[in-house]
């Protein structure tokens, strides 16, 4: 649509005119980002355009109709025919290379990419002409097959290799006039080829786009949409297009999909229509909106779990850590969620590593921005997946809380944040012996606790560590500047479990601590 996606089509169209520029694009995004849509634009822009020749393009799908666009080995012959019928030199050197063997097109794909593209384009080497490839949703080759269809299960490998046979062939010692634009989810298999080294490709991840610029592009196409006629203007207000931009959270296929079945029964029913999307509280889209992302994410998770293919405890594994990164309540690292689960942290960038298209997983372990791309994708989890892939809400809670509650029981220690001495006012910074996971697990088990629909599990876990730590938990949260918030968890936890949840001696009640340099009194019932 005009006037959106206005800087990521710049972007491309300024690679694509820079000779200097690596001759590959990624463009890596979430289902649901958009990807193929700019794809398409990309392709009607190039071919319109007399300064630069579009060589061809794929549209791989696992949706289609078409099996061959699930076939990594139709690409590449599909390129080389489409240029062919529009290069003269191209073709001639083609039909060459197809005399000599007819049976290229059976060939490995890194033997394609070198007989039926590198080959055949050196002899168009001296074009002033950009020739531009676009192949889209290149994750979307091999995966499920349909009714009476062998599965592929070498299609990952052959992903990888055609992938490292593009770059090869952009290294090559003859400069060819060519480039490749290339979209896909940030699939493990794609991701661990050299088309993610920035030497090699121009890389662009659709889910860094600044929101702002994003929600704008969802707004003017849902107003567009909504105000296209004066019946429609009577009866939407700018308002709706707001709340519909916001709760899409930068997801195109929720706008398109919303406005889909709003519409899609005429003018009269779409104010009624429009209304089912939202829940009763207007926060969020109903589950029926949600279906066609379902499917994705059914499609994601299925893939992933490979049912049948992965041992039962590596998916559960994998399910539990979802619930947990779910569950959190602040922006965790890799390092620090792994800490407070005790797992090796290389284990779990492995694990949640497969499902790079819905989670993001910062490449530096101790970056605190791991976190799961779309909220819908946790409410899919929670209310709507097959019983195979589904969690319940409670269960990263109580991970998570048994995780807070051993991990506070490992490392709080006496002079945790290091103070000099108990005189001296808290530090303005925070110690590093106050670590994400040591804070993470001070600031929020008592969040984790509330959400069990039972804590008797954890009692003496509760009632062990604050009868013998209290004081040192008191500190972190006074140099967290959180005692007031200390104070009013120590009593929420008093209701909750069985007797005197803090079990602490009387005569500490009235303890002075030093770190926060006044006389804290804990409250009755505590």
């Amino acid at each position: 649509m005009d006037g959106t996606r206005v800087q990521v089509l710049q972007d491309i169209e300024n690679w694509i005119r820079n000779p200097e520029a690596p001759q590959i694009f990624w463009l890596a995004g979430m289902a649901g980002t958009g990807k193929t849509a700019i794809a398409q634009t990309v392709c009607s822009r190039v071919h319109e355009h007399a300064e630069v020749m579009l060589g061809g393009s794929f549209f791989c799908s696992r949706s289609t109709g078409s099996a061959a666009q699930r076939k990594v080995r139709c690409i590449v012959p599909t390129l080389a025919r489409l240029l062919a019928r529009k290069s003269i030199k191209f073709g001639e050197a083609l039909a060459a290379e197809l005399t000599n063997d007819p049976e290229i097109p059976n060939h490995r794909v890194s033997e394609q990419v070198k007989r039926l593209l590198y080959k055949p384009l050196i002899a168009v080497k001296d074009s002033h002409v950009p020739i531009v490839f676009v192949i889209d949703a290149l994750d979307e080759c091999g995966g499920k097959p349909t009714a009476g269809e062998a599965p592929n299960t070498d299609s990952d490998r052959m992903v990888s290799e055609l992938l490292t046979a593009l770059v090869d062939l952009s290294r090559s010692s003859v400069k060819l006039p060519v480039k490749f634009l290339v979209t896909s989810r940030p699939e493990t298999h794609i991701r661990d080829t050299p088309v993610s080294d920035i030497t090699f490709s121009t890389i662009l991840h659709l889910h860094t786009v600044g929101t702002e610029q994003v929600t704008s592009d969802i707004r003017l196409y849902i107003s567009t949409r909504l105000f296209s006629s004066p019946k429609l203007r009577a009866r939407f207000t700018a308002d709706d297009a707001d709340l519909l931009a916001r709760l899409s959270d930068g997801l195109f296929i929720v706008a398109t999909t919303a406005l889909k079945y709003a519409l899609g029964e005429g003018i009269d029913a779409a104010a009624s229509r429009f209304k089912t999307l939202l829940n009763s509280a207007r926060d969020g889209l109903s589950s029926g909106a949600a279906v066609p992302l379902d499917s994705m994410y059914s499609l994601i998770l299925m893939d992933t779990a490979r049912v049948g293919q992965v041992h039962a405890d590596e998916l559960n594994a994998l399910l539990q850590l979802l619930a947990s990164l779910l569950s959190a309540q602040m922006a965790l690292s890799v390092a620090a969620l792994a800490d407070i689960l005790d797992q090796d942290k290389d284990e779990v960038r492995a694990r949640l590593s497969r499902l790079h298209a819905v989670v993001y997983v910062p490449d530096d372990d101790d970056e605190p921005s791991l976190r799961v791309l779309h909220a819908s994708f946790g409410d899919y989890l929670f209310h709507r997946a097959p019983s195979a892939i589904s969690i319940s809400q409670s269960l990263g809670h109580v991970i998570m809380a048994r995780g807070c509650l051993h991990f506070m029981a490992k490392y709080l220690h006496f002079n945790v944040s290091q103070s000099q001495s108990s005189y001296h006012t808290n530090p303005a910074t925070k110690p590093g012996t106050i670590t994400l996971p040591l804070e993470y697990a001070c600031l929020q088990w008592i969040y984790h606790v509330s959400g069990l629909p039972s804590v008797s599990s954890l009692e003496e876990d509760i009632h062990n560590i604050f009868r013998a730590k209290f004081l040192f938990w008191l500190e972190v949260m006074s140099v967290l500047g959180q005692v007031r918030r200390a104070i009013a968890m120590l009593v929420f936890a008093a209701g909750m479990v069985r007797g005197n949840v803090c079990a602490i001696n009387r005569s500490s009640s009235n303890a002075r601590i030093g770190s926060i340099g006044s006389t804290s009194t804990i409250p009755p019932g505590c």
